[in-house]
């Protein structure tokens, strides 16, 4: 989705001047690249909270915990 805005900034010159479109693309991917940053962050961060509460509880604890913080997906990637 933000690639298509990002495209249509590039190329839809009629609305605002060239450098400010180039300058509004630019900033959309960088806050994309600072989103990613801060998602892989909080997930580390929430594996490493997921270590301490297995240390402490059960495999069924443990998936009871994870289900119910929604983080189901952090087991998709094998960790």
């Amino acid at each position: 989705m933000t690639r298509d805005i990002v495209n249509r900034l590039r190329t839809n010159r009629d609305c605002l001047a060239p450098c400010l479109m180039d300058e509004a693309a630019d900033e959309i991917v960088r806050l994309e690249q600072v989103v990613l940053a801060l998602t892989t962050e909080r997930d580390e961060a929430r594996r490493e909270v997921l270590l301490w509460v297995k240390e402490r509880c059960s495999w069924a604890e443990l998936s009871d915990e994870i289900k119910k913080r929604g983080w189901e997906y952090l087991k998709e990637d094998g960790k």
